[in-house]
């Protein structure tokens, strides 16, 4: 039961952010016309964990994670309370305000992103049994996805019917609704003495180091969220000027994205046991990246349809084992900080190829654009399928006492 509002908590979490990022997205193609200020905005939202993710690990293993969510998400309301000032005055405010108050908003968003996701991750041990750790891992990545995907089609269907400003007043009281869930969800926490937060850093990147397991798949994690940049960034301009769909229609389209990433990770619980962990990992990133870098190639929206599909079920095939691996190999002890190394991966890689992303599609178009990071995705999966001897041979992942008692 406690597993189930987790998740549910998460899920109001995850939907408010999202909505942030693709706010902030729209409103700078629809307010200013320029991708690059999309890219620069999008990278607000996700560039701050280079610098509070360490903090945000050091601190879910020196305190609760439950509580390092509770304080952080009120950075998601004070984005949302900015970029309602920014649509309600847009016609009092000059652009250049209007631009600052959006960065800002992004800025707080990125604060949020920094301690909310590894806080996340970090607490899913204390409401489920070791043995279960990776099908729930598994099942919050699949939240995640989730959240991500209808963030858009939720965001364009309030967009359209009530306008902006009611977009960021649902998105507020997502975030105050995901924290009134967790408010009784308490698990006992023993506080971790307060040794130097150099020491504790030093001490996770040695065992990571030293893992071929789990730097092998950190590594393969920041492959793969090469893909969300561009998927973010110029998707909306896919659905707009390569497919011509309207308000409606492009939230539709975007919202395959949600559809995807829970067939992908439904595939994955159903089977994880069938699939050889490794290889398919290699395969899965590689063709993911050949489909979304294709989609500026096909004006039909079928096609389209079909292939954004297609690829983003392989991506989030991919990530969900990715982010179940890393829970399998993390040891309790340092669970927190390696989880926000992999969150900082998921939202600094996204962030700097969403900022390319938009710079690229400015400069040489969008379907170049799309290509070049296709054929980089391509490359960098299968240099890894030739460098990552040890995640390549795994099968399987299977629990074994030995991980709860590492280091």
């Amino acid at each position: 039961m406690k597993l189930n509002l987790f998740l549910i908590s998460c899920l109001f979490a995850f939907l408010a952010g999202h909505m942030v990022n693709y706010s902030v997205i729209f409103l700078s193609l629809e307010l200013f016309d320029s991708h690059t200020l999309a890219g620069l905005g999008f990278g607000l939202c996700f560039l701050p964990p280079i610098v509070f993710g360490w903090f945000a690990g050091v601190y879910c293993d020196r305190f609760s994670p439950r509580t390092v969510i509770l304080i952080a998400q009120n950075s998601y309301v004070i984005s949302f309370v900015l970029l309602y000032l920014a649509v309600s005055n847009i016609d009092t405010l000059t652009p250049s305000q209007n631009i600052i108050l959006v960065l800002i908003a992004a800025f707080f968003s990125g604060v949020g992103w920094s301690f909310v996701a590894p806080a996340r991750f970090a607490s899913l041990p204390f409401y489920v049994s070791a043995d279960k750790l990776l099908s729930a891992s598994v099942l919050l990545n699949l939240v995640v996805m989730t959240g991500f995907g209808a963030a858009p089609l939720l965001l364009k269907f309030i967009q359209v019917n009530w306008q902006w400003p009611m977009v960021m007043m649902i998105g507020g009281v997502f975030s105050i609704v995901s924290s009134l869930i967790l408010l009784p969800l308490t698990y006992p926490f023993e506080r971790k003495p307060a040794n130097k937060t150099k020491q504790e850093l030093l001490e996770s990147f040695g065992y990571v180091l030293q893992s071929k397991q789990l730097i092998q798949l950190l590594s393969l994690a920041a492959i793969t969220y090469l893909l969300m940049g561009p998927m973010q960034v110029l998707l909306p301009s896919v659905a707009k000027d390569i497919l011509h769909l309207s308000d409606i229609g492009q939230g539709r389209y975007l919202s395959l994205v949600a559809l995807a990433l829970v067939i992908g990770g439904i595939s994955v619980m159903v089977l994880k046991s069938k699939l050889h962990f490794g290889l398919f990992l290699f395969l899965a990133i590689a063709l993911a990246g050949i489909g979304i870098s294709s989609l500026g190639l096909l004006p039909e929206l079928v096609y389209s349809a079909f292939v954004l599909m297609l690829a983003a079920i392989l991506g989030g095939m991919a990530i969900s084992l990715i982010v179940g691996g890393i829970q399998h190999y993390a040891p309790d002890k340092i669970r927190g900080r390696i989880m926000s190394m992999y969150t900082i991966i998921s939202q600094v890689v996204p962030a700097l190829s969403g900022i390319v992303a938009g710079a690229l599609a400015s400069c040489i178009e969008l379907t170049p654009a799309l290509l070049s990071f296709g054929a980089l995705i391509l490359l960098l999966a299968l240099l890894a399928l030739w460098r990552f001897k040890t995640v390549r041979s795994i099968t399987q992942l299977t629990y074994t006492k030995e991980n709860d008692e590492a280091i």
